[in-house]
């Protein structure tokens, strides 16, 4: 192979490389309960548990105590600010995945089943992002007896949030990602995984395209 021609082929590889997208980064941050099952308190009163707040519902008919997972809302906020890849996230590109993993506790079952009409989105008491999602009834149980199960959703793919306003809402609130939960179920636990892809930049596509076209000369020479 000539010198030439060993120039080329090593400019073109090299070219594809540099525009080559890096791998997605992805992150995750987590909430917990103090207690599954809290001490509840007077229905005027919140109640914080762990990193969950649980709301005062007076708005409730008849009025509940707070903290037995009844006609609650529960709001939290999920902390990215202090994850090691957090700038990196934020450089890589667009985001495309958003898995959201709730662990809930309750005692409210119809006719088996629950949670019953519960949904969650993120919301900071002002703002949100929709659609909302509610809830399948995953458990099966007991009215009054309490029971625990874990659920799985992708906000993006499953619920067909936004991914551009999910990661605008992360950074407009400086890697908080505050959440909302209603209404019959204790939150005792929460994770959440963003995930983003890179996206090769213009320079970089003009780089590729350029070495590809050099090779593609070269060769029918």
């Amino acid at each position: 192979m000539s010198t030439t021609r060993l120039l080329f082929r090593s400019l073109a590889i090299a070219t594809l490389a540099a525009a080559l997208p890096a791998h997605a980064v992805s992150i995750t941050a987590s909430a917990s309960a103090a207690n599954i099952q809290p001490t509840t308190v007077d229905p005027w009163l919140d109640l914080q548990n762990g990193d969950f707040l649980i709301h005062a519902n007076l708005q409730a008919s008849p009025p509940h105590v707070t903290g037995d997972g009844i006609d609650e809302t529960t709001t939290w906020a999920f902390d990215f600010s202090s994850n090691p890849l957090y700038a990196a996230f934020l450089a890589d590109g667009a985001l495309v995945s958003a898995k959201l993993t709730l662990r809930l506790n309750t005692a409210f079952f119809i006719d088996g089943v629950g949670p019953i009409t519960d949904l969650t989105f993120p919301s900071d008491g002002i703002a949100s992002v929709f659609p909302d999602w509610l809830m399948p009834s995953f458990m099966t149980g007991t009215f009054g007896v309490y029971s625990t199960g874990t659920i799985t959703t992708d906000l993006v793919a499953d619920v067909g949030m936004n991914p551009g306003d999910l990661r605008n809402w992360l950074t407009e609130h400086g890697g908080l990602f505050p959440m909302i939960y209603a209404d019959d179920a204790i939150v005792a636990g929460a994770v959440l995984e963003l995930v983003s892809a890179p996206v090769p930049e213009p320079a970089s596509w003009g780089l590729m395209l350029g070495g590809l076209a050099l090779l593609a000369a070269r060769r029918r020479r």
